[in-house]
Formats: structure tokens, C-alpha cells, sequence
């Protein structure tokens, strides 16, 4: 991006607010994105063990907006913007939640050698976005997630 400007400015290009104003905007929501390692595949679940994928398609609402995902009581990721978070978990029920002015959660029910996906976003709240919660197929998942990055 800081090249585009330069070459912007070395052909004659005037700063305005507009482009300025532009400018921060495109830099702030790029600093709030998944930046991890591409998503490729699924992977398989320790045998006896079940695999929980949670991701967020790229949105500009609530773009600058993430939150730490938790399994019950296990900090599973932080999710950002165009990203996912997954998990080795044992089979069990599972509130799967967020939280920034609301707690937002589904419940996952994970079978032994299972793999489940949530899909998350951000609806707009008082001050903060919100988060929420969609249990969604592996097929559906496989859609979605292609794309998206691994957040931290």
C-alpha cells in the first residue's frame, strides 16, 4: 500500500482529506485481519478425539472488530476479521462463545473422530460489535473457510 502512494505522489498526486481519510481507513482494517497461514484442509481428530473448526468470513461491518473464542471454559483462539481458530477437543458438549459488550454462544455437541464448524460474524451493538454464533455443515464449512487465514 505505502508503495501505491509513492508512485501515487510521484506522478504529481495531490494529499486530500478524502485520500488521506481513505488511506487510514484501508490501514486500520488491514491491521485488524487474520494474518496466519492459509486455510488448506481439515485436519483429522486424534483417534478418539473430535476436531472444532470456528471461522468469520471476511465483512467490512465490524471489520476492526475481534474476540478471544472460548469451548466451555478453554480459550480456543482469538478470531479476527477473515480468519479461523480450531481445536483438538475430547467428545462432549460444548458452549461455544464470544464476548465483548454481550456474550453470544451455540451449543456443539462433538462425536469421537468428528470434526464440527461454527461459523462466527459481528452485528453491531451499542458501543462494540457483537459477536455470533452458527452451527453450520462440514460442506457449508469447507465454502466458507477456503480463503481465510489462521488467527492467532
Amino acid at each position: 500500500m505505502i508503495t501505491e502512494l509513492q508512485t501515487y505522489f510521484n506522478k504529481g498526486g495531490k494529499l486530500t482529506m478524502k485520500s488521506l481519510s481513505v488511506f487510514l481507513v484501508a490501514l486500520t482494517l488491514s491491521a485488524c485481519a487474520a494474518t496466519g497461514t492459509q486455510f488448506d484442509s481439515f485436519k483429522q481428530p486424534s483417534e478418539g478425539q473430535s476436531m472444532i473448526y470456528v471461522y468469520r468470513p471476511k465483512a467490512f461491518i465490524g471489520g476492526g472488530v475481534h474476540f478471544k473464542v472460548a469451548a466451555n471454559d478453554t480459550i480456543i483462539g482469538r478470531l479476527r476479521n477473515g480468519g479461523y481458530v480450531e481445536k483438538e477437543l475430547p467428545p462432549g458438549e460444548y458452549d461455544i462463545w464470544a464476548q465483548t459488550e454481550a456474550k453470544r454462544s451455540t451449543l456443539v455437541e462433538l462425536k469421537p473422530n468428528e470434526t464440527r464448524c461454527v461459523r462466527a460474524g459481528v452485528n453491531m451493538g451499542m458501543w462494540v460489535g457483537r459477536p455470533y454464533f452458527e452451527t453450520v455443515s462440514l460442506n457449508e464449512c469447507k465454502k466458507g473457510i477456503q480463503g481465510l487465514k489462521q488467527s492467532s
